[in-house]
C-alpha cells in the first residue's frame, strides 16, 4: 500500500494539469474567436467576467472619447466614399453648410462646393492618392447665405486592400482668417500710406527746407549731441558736412561776445519751450562773420523736455537787405522833407529875388548901389543852387536827359577834375574800351563828378591819387537788392581817391542832407546827396566803397541804353528881354509871390489879372474878358492843379496860351501827354526868365494858329 502512493499522487497531477490545460487552450480558441469576429465586425460588443461581475465592452465605448473630441471640434469633420458620398459627418460640418446632420449622410459633398470648385475638389484633391494628406482652400455653398470659405484636408484611412476606399477629411472655416487677414492687410496698407506720407512730408519738408536755404538740426537733451542737416554744416562752413556735434562744439561756432546769449537761450528753452535768436557766427574755412536765424521748439516727454529741434538760416544778406530798405526808407522820408523844403524856399527866392529886380530898375545906379544890389542879386543866385542841390537829393530836379556815351565826356571831365583838385592831387583816367551808350543829363553828370572830386580833394589834403573809371557792369539781383537798385546791365562811372577813408558809421550816413565830416564852412554836406538824388533820378544807383586808412570809392550806376546815340543839344541864340503886350493871368495861391510876380509881369508891360486859386481862375476867364496866357503855379490848394486847369482850358473852343511855374520839375509834374504842349518855368525864377519864358510861350502859340 505505502509502495504505491507516489506513483499514484503523480498521476493524479498529470491528470489536472490536461484539464487545466485543456481549459486554456478553449479559452484561447474563444479568445482568437472572439477577435476574429471582431475583425470581421461580426461582433457588437464582448462580455468579460471578472471577479465583480461580468463587463460588457462594446465598439462605441472604445471609440468614444474620440468621437466626443470630434463633436467638439471647431472644424469640420467628415468620412467620405471613394466618390465623395458622405459616410459621416459631425454637427461642425452641418452648421457650415447649414443643413441637418442626419440629411446628410448619404449625400454627395460636391453640392456643398460652389461651381467653379467643384471640378478642383472632385478631379484633384478627392481623387489624388499623395504619400499622406492633401489639401486646398475651397468655397462651401450653404443652403443659406454666402459662400464660406474653407480649407480641406483629405487623408485616406487605411483598413485593408480589399475595403472600399475611405477618406477622413477636415474642414476649416477660414472666414475668421480672412476677415483677421484682410484687417491685417488693411492696416499693414494703412501702415504704409502713413509711411509713404511721412516719407512724403519727411521729403517735403527737406525740399522745402532746401527751398528756403535752411539747415534742420535737433539736440539731445539727455545726452548733449546733435544731429545736423548737410545745409547746417555748410551754413557753419563745413561744405562737406561733420560729425555729430556736442552743445559745446556747437555753441563754440559762435562769436565769443555771443556764446553766452546761445549758451542761455538752449538752456531757457526747456522751460520756455522754444529757442529764438539771431547772432553772429564766424564761419569755419574763410572766417567771415555770419549772422545766422535760430529756431527751434522743445519737445517733453512725461513732463520732462528730451529735445530741442528746429532750423537755421543765414540771415546776412537779409539783414543787409533790409537796412538797406531802412535806409532807403529813411533818405525817401528825407526827401520828401527836402523836397518840401526846396518848393518853400524857392517861392522865398522868388520874392527876393524878383523884388531886386524890379528895384535895380528903380533905385539910382551908383556904384555902391550897383554893388549892394549884386551881393543881394549873389547871394539869391548861391540860395538857388543850394535849393537846386536839394531838389536833386529829392529827385525833384531837371533833367535833360539824352543818349550818350560817357567816354565822350572825359575831356571835359579831366577839364573839371584839373580845376577843382588843384596840383597836389595826380590824375589817373581810365576809360572802358566799348563803354554801353547810356541815357542820362550830361551837365548833371558833370555836377556829379565835380561833387566826387572835391570831396575826394578835401580827403586828400596831403596829395594824392584821384581815379577816374569807366567801365560795363552787369549787377545780379542779390547785388541790386542789397544796395536797392535793379538787377541788369550799368555803366559805371567810379571815382577813387588814395585818400583818409571812411569808418562804416559813416559811409551809412554820407549820403544824407546836410551830414558832413568837414569843419564848420568847409561844406554843405549837399554834395553826396546830388549824386544820389541824380543816380536815382536816372534810374540809377550809388554805391560807396571805403575803409579808413584805405581811401573811398563811390560808383554811379546809369542803366544801359539800347537806344541809338543821340545828337548833342544845341542851346542855340538866347533871346532877350522885351517888352510885353498882351493880357496875362496870373493863378498863385502864395500872396506875397503873386504880388512879386504880378509886379514884374506889370514892369514887362502885360496886363495882368490875378487869381489865388485855379476855380477862381477860371471864373475869371468865364466873364468873358480877353486872356491871351494864363501863367499858373503847378501846385494850389482846393482840389485842382495848374496841370487840370491846363486840361480845362485845352477843352475850350478858344483857349487861352498855358504857362506852368513850379518849385518842382517837368519831369515830376507834368503829365506825359501835355509834356510837349505845355511849358514849365522853375522858380526861383528872374524877370529875365520870366520875360524869356512869356515870349517863347506866346510865340509858340502863335505859330501852332499859322
Amino acid at each position: 500500500m505505502d509502495d504505491g502512493s507516489p506513483i499514484q499522487a503523480a498521476a493524479a497531477v498529470d491528470s489536472c494539469l490536461v484539464e487545466r490545460m485543456a481549459v486554456l487552450e478553449a479559452r484561447l480558441a474563444e479568445a482568437e474567436q472572439t477577435l476574429e469576429a471582431i475583425r470581421n465586425g461580426e461582433v457588437d460588443a464582448v462580455v468579460v467576467g471578472s471577479p465583480s461581475g461580468q463587463l460588457v465592452y462594446t465598439l462605441e465605448n472604445a471609440d468614444r472619447p474620440y468621437r466626443v473630441l470630434i463633436e467638439q471640434m471647431q472644424e469640420g469633420a467628415v468620412t467620405l466614399s471613394d466618390d465623395g458620398t458622405i459616410l459621416y459627418c459631425n454637427q461642425r460640418f452641418a452648421t457650415l453648410v447649414d443643413a441637418r446632420r442626419e440629411a446628410l449622410l448619404g449625400e454627395s459633398i460636391a453640392r456643398f462646393f460652389v461651381d467653379t470648385d467643384v471640378e478642383a475638389f472632385l478631379g484633384g484633391l478627392l481623387t489624388s492618392r499623395p504619400p499622406g494628406a492633401s489639401a486646398g482652400e475651397f468655397s462651401l455653398r450653404p443652403t443659406r447665405g454666402p459662400a464660406v470659405p474653407c480649407n480641406v484636408s483629405l487623408v485616406d484611412l487605411e483598413v485593408d486592400e480589399q475595403m472600399p476606399r475611405v477618406i477622413c477629411g477636415v474642414i476649416t472655416d477660414l472666414t475668421h482668417n480672412r476677415l483677421r487677414s484682410e484687417e491685417l492687410a488693411a492696416a499693414n496698407a494703412r501702415l504704409a500710406e502713413e509711411i509713404d506720407e511721412r516719407r512724403r512730408v519727411e521729403d517735403s519738408l527737406r525740399l522745402a527746407l532746401e527751398a528756403a536755404d535752411m539747415g534742420s538740426w535737433e539736440i539731445d537733451l539727455t545726452s548733449g549731441t546733435t544731429v545736423h542737416s548737410l545745409r547746417h554744416d555748410q551754413i557753419f562752413g563745413h561744405p562737406q558736412g561733420t560729425a555729430r556735434w556736442s552743445m559745446a562744439a556747437a555753441v563754440d561756432h559762435f562769436v565769443a561776445e555771443d556764446r553766452d546769449v546761445v549758451a542761455r537761450a538752449f538752456d531757457d528753452a526747456a522751460v520756455t519751450g522754444v529757442v529764438a535768436f539771431e547772432r553772429r557766427i564766424r564761419r569755419k574755412g574763410d572766417d567771415a562773420i555770419r549772422w545766422v536765424d535760430v529756431r527751434g521748439k522743445t519737445y517733453y516727454e512725461d513732463g520732462r523736455a528730451v529735445r530741442v529741434a528746429g532750423v537755421v538760416s543765414d540771415v546776412t544778406e537779409q539783414r543787409a537787405v533790409e537796412e538797406q530798405l531802412r535806409q532807403s526808407q529813411k533818405m525817401e522820408a528825407v526827401g520828401q522833407l527836402t523836397g518840401g523844403i526846396a518848393h518853400d524856399f524857392n517861392n522865398l527866392l522868388l520874392v527876393i529875388g524878383g523884388s531886386l529886380d524890379m528895384l535895380a530898375r528903380r533905385v539910382p545906379q551908383d556904384d555902391r548901389t550897383v554893388r549892394l544890389l549884386a551881393a543881394a542879386k549873389s547871394g539869391v543866385a548861391r540860395g538857388a543852387k543850394l535849393n537846386h542841390q536839394l531838389l536833386a537829393f529829392s529827385r525833384r530836379q531837371d533833367l535833360q536827359a539824352e543818349v550818350l556815351c560817357i567816354d565822350d565826356l572825359v575831356p571835359t571831365f579831366e577839364h573839371l577834375l584839373e580845376r577843382a583838385v588843384g596840383e597836389p592831387v595826380r590824375i589817373d583816367i581810365r576809360r572802358a574800351p566799348h563803354l554801353w551808350l547810356c541815357r542820362t543829363d550830361p551837365h548833371q553828370l558833370e555836377t556829379a563828378i565835380l561833387n566826387l572830386a572835391i570831396n575826394a580833394r578835401d580827403a586828400m589834403p596831403g596829395g594824392g591819387t584821384l581815379t577816374l573809371v569807366t567801365e560795363n557792369r552787369v549787377v545780379g539781383a542779390q547785388a541790386a537788392l542789397r544796395v536797392g537798385g535793379i538787377a541788369g546791365e550799368y555803366v559805371v562811372v567810379a571815382v577813387r581817391d588814395t585818400g583818409v577813408g571812411m569808418p562804416p558809421d559813416v559811409v551809412a550816413r554820407a549820403f544824407e542832407p546836410f551830414f558832413t565830416t568837414k569843419e564848420i564852412g568847409k561844406g554843405t554836406g549837399l554834395g553826396l546827396s546830388q549824386v544820389y538824388g541824380y543816380a536815382k533820378q536816372s534810374d540809377g544807383f550809388v554805391t560807396i566803397e571805403s575803409e579808413p586808412a584805405r581811401g573811398t570809392t563811390v560808383l554811379i550806376h546809369l542803366p544801359r541804353s539800347l537806344q541809338p546815340r543821340g545828337d548833342a543839344r544845341d542851346d542855340g541864340e538866347k533871346a532877350t528881354m522885351a517888352p510885353g503886350r498882351g493880357a496875362v493871368l496870373l493863378v498863385e495861391d502864395d500872396a506875397e509871390v503873386r504880388t512879386t510876380a504880378a509886379a514884374m509881369l506889370g514892369d514887362l508891360g502885360y496886363a495882368v489879372r490875378e487869381a489865388a486859386t485855379a476855380r477862381e481862375a477860371l471864373g475869371i476867364l468865364d466873364e468873358g474878358e480877353p486872356i491871351d496866357l494864363v501863367f499858373t503855379d503847378v501846385i494850389m490848394p482846393n482840389g485842382m492843379s495848374g496841370i487840370e486847369l491846363a486840361r480845362q482850358l485845352a477843352a475850350r473852343e478858344h483857349p487861352p496860351r498855358v504857362l506852368l511855374t513850379s518849385g518842382y520839375t517837368a519831369q515830376r509834374i507834368v503829365p506825359e501827354e501835355l509834356a510837349g504842349q505845355l511849358r514849365l518855368l522853375r522858380k526861383p525864377y528872374t524877370q529875365t526868365d520870366l520875360s524869356l519864358a512869356l515870349q517863347e510861350a506866346l510865340k509858340a502859340a502863335s505859330g501852332a494858329e499859322r
